[in-house]
């Protein structure tokens, strides 16, 4: 009991603060417009992958929302601005500037709070990483599969919001900071309770003898709570780093190991349905199919690196 009161307490006091500021503050920069002032960064992407200005317009406004960047990209489509390959392509040129977004608005408000400084660090690299694989196939495949654009920076359209007014801004993005956390904080402290009371009672004493890629057993919790849910995952792996049960290195290697174990889950629940959503059945499950397999492929790099660090 004594050690649940002191894990409730440590994070009452050293995560769940840091947890809802960052949040709030993501938000309200989200809101305000700020982050998507990093677009200038895509337009020697765009020339080199031979993408149209339109194509070029969607990538960015990804930065600022996955939703907008394929709601432009299918207009386009639809509009036969861009042709289907041209489509693909540019979907997955997104994929470094739509983990900028989850950077700001997710992996440094969430991840790092409850994984700590190094694991949450090691984590978000390894995930940059990958997504940064992902897009540079893709610009390397537009290089070679798209006819030159002839793309013009004199025709380049940047993606911004408007600028809300500031006192708008930061009571739009606190609400919907708290819808947020209204989800994460009860899934956070049950988790948390849950993974403290096992290990205090050695429930998970048994799983010791069990490896999964010469992980110790006790990071079958994590992948079991991972799959379940995504922050829930990071919430078991983090009581444990806490615990000192595991290394960084190992709660990373287990939580890449839960993202690819439940990629077919998430391929049903939410990316097919979501590509299709935008882009139809056939171009929609190409892209779906296309996505799910880089990202295994990476994300399966990633992990043999660490797993023979």
């Amino acid at each position: 009991m004594i050690s649940l009161l002191s894990r409730l307490e440590f994070l009452a006091i050293h995560v769940i603060p840091i947890l809802v500021t960052a949040i709030i503050v993501a938000n309200v920069l989200n809101e305000l417009g700020i982050i998507e002032r990093i677009s200038w960064i895509i337009k020697p992407v765009v020339s080199f992958a031979n993408l149209s200005p339109e194509s070029g317009l969607a990538v960015i406004t990804y930065i600022a929302s996955g939703n907008a960047g394929s709601a432009m990209l299918s207009s386009f489509y639809e509009q036969e601005i861009i042709g289907e390959r041209e489509t693909i392509i540019a979907s997955f040129v997104s994929s470094f500037f739509s983990f900028l977004n989850h950077l700001f608005v997710y992996f440094i408000p969430v991840v790092i709070p409850l994984l700590g400084i190094k694991a949450g660090l090691l984590y978000i690299s390894a995930r940059m990483f990958i997504s940064l694989c992902v897009t540079l196939t893709a610009i390397l495949a537009g290089h070679f599969l798209l006819k030159n654009k002839n793309y013009e920076k004199s025709n380049y359209k940047k993606a911004k919001k408007e600028m809300k007014d500031f006192k708008i801004g930061v009571r739009e993005g606190i609400k919907k900071a708290f819808r947020v956390l209204k989800k994460i904080i009860p899934r956070l402290v049950f988790v948390y309770t849950v993974v403290t009371i096992l290990m205090e009672y050695n429930v998970l004493k048994p799983l010791e003898n069990f490896k999964i890629l010469g992980l110790p057993g006790q990071v079958s919790a994590i992948v079991a709570a991972g799959i379940a849910d995504t922050t829930s995952g990071f919430a078991a792996a983090g009581s444990m780093l806490a615990s000192n049960a595991i290394t960084p290195i190992q709660a990373v290697a287990a939580l890449l190991l839960t993202s690819i174990i439940s990629m077919s889950v998430i391929f049903v629940r939410h990316s097919l349905p979501g590509r299709i959503a935008y882009f139809g059945f056939k171009l929609g499950v190409k892209i779906a199919v296309i996505s799910s397999i880089l990202n295994i492929l990476y994300t399966a790099i990633v992990l043999l690196v660490l797993l023979h660090w």
